[in-house]
């Protein structure tokens, strides 16, 4: 459990992380479109960016977390850029021309805030297979980071639960969306969700979503078989910044 002086310290280096990745990226990353986007699959194939545009839309910027069966997830951040605007443009520019280094930010300044957590969970986290995908499409520029994490969502039995980082005084400057495995639904949530599929949930930007907790269970037609065992006892907090918007603040 975290203590009360650990969370304000989490926050702490959540604002930091923002602020060191959103160096070279463009504030103004904007919810236009229509932008392309190309499946991104969390590890049991639950088809994420799908979901994701059946819930917001295509066209909008969004924070995308797709759990496994496993616990396991996918986070995806979506920011679009209106390329007909040139000081959008030039930031897209800027992220297009230097994405590796802006990849390896992203997975290095991600594992630093797991790392000053651990006291919010117990279970242990990995971050890994972090990558930047660049695309355009009717002036839309689109922009998306991608990592995995390890013991995410806490698992009981059939159940997942997705809560910190998101309960700790946050709230998202972009759409915010959880996709559950393939078979599964969201059971229960502790803030209410401004759209919902059989797979998913969406909260709209500037949502409270302190004390925030979602399950997903199995459906009642779920094929889903006994989940796979979780790995030894960790701790899993993540918290996400972007190339050119500050993703969450501080209440």
């Amino acid at each position: 459990m975290m203590s009360p002086r650990a969370r304000p310290v989490a926050a702490v280096a959540v604002l930091t992380l923002l602020a060191v990745i959103a160096v070279g990226g463009a504030a103004g990353a904007t919810d236009i479109g229509p932008a392309a986007d190309s499946p991104a699959t969390t590890a049991d194939g639950s088809v994420a960016v799908s979901e994701a545009d059946s819930l917001v839309g295509a066209n909008r910027s969004a924070f995308v977390v797709a759990v496994a069966a496993d616990g396991d997830a996918t986070v995806t951040l979506r920011l679009t850029y209106d390329l007909t605007d040139a000081d959008e443009a030039a930031a897209f520019e800027r992220i297009d021309g230097d994405a590796a280094n802006a990849t390896a930010r992203f997975r290095d300044r991600l594992s630093a805030v797991a790392a000053r957590t651990v006291d919010a969970t117990g279970r242990e986290m990995r971050v890994s297979d972090a990558e930047a995908t660049v695309s355009t499409a009717a002036d839309v520029g689109t922009i998306r980071l991608t990592a995995s994490w390890s013991n995410l969502a806490a698992v009981d039995g059939h159940r997942l639960t997705v809560a910190e980082p998101f309960a700790s005084d946050f709230r998202p400057d972009r759409a915010f969306v959880l996709v559950g495995p393939d078979g599964y639904a969201v059971a229960n949530a502790s803030v209410p969700a401004a759209a919902t599929t059989d797979a998913g949930a969406a909260w709209e930007p500037g949502t409270d979503l302190t004390g925030f907790s979602a399950t997903f269970a199995p459906t009642a037609n779920s094929t889903a078989g006994s989940l796979p065992t979780p790995l030894a006892p960790t701790l899993a907090l993540i918290a996400v910044g972007a190339l050119g918007y500050a993703g969450w603040r501080r209440r």
